[in-house]
C-alpha cells in the first residue's frame, strides 16, 4: 500500500474546512457592515438607508479584499 493513499482524504476535508470557513468569515464580514448601516440609519432616523448600502457595499468589497488576501 502507498501511504500517500491515506493522505488524500485528509488533504480534502483540510481544503474543504479551509474554504468553508473563508466563506463563514466573508458572511460574518457582510453581516456585521450591513448590520451597523442599519443601526446607523435607524439612529440618525433617515428616509432612505443611505448608510445601509454604503456600508454593505463597503463591506462586500472588504471581504473580497480579505479573501484575495488570504490566497496570496
Amino acid at each position: 500500500m502507498n501511504p500517500d493513499q491515506y493522505r488524500k482524504p485528509k488533504k480534502k476535508l483540510d481544503d474543504f474546512i479551509r474554504y468553508s470557513s473563508l466563506a463563514f468569515e466573508m458572511i460574518v464580514i457582510m453581516g456585521i457592515g450591513t448590520w451597523s448601516g442599519i443601526l446607523l440609519d435607524d439612529w440618525l432616523k433617515l428616509g432612505f438607508p443611505v448608510f445601509t448600502l454604503i456600508l454593505m457595499v463597503l463591506s462586500v468589497i472588504g471581504a473580497i479584499y480579505y479573501v484575495v488576501r488570504k490566497f496570496i
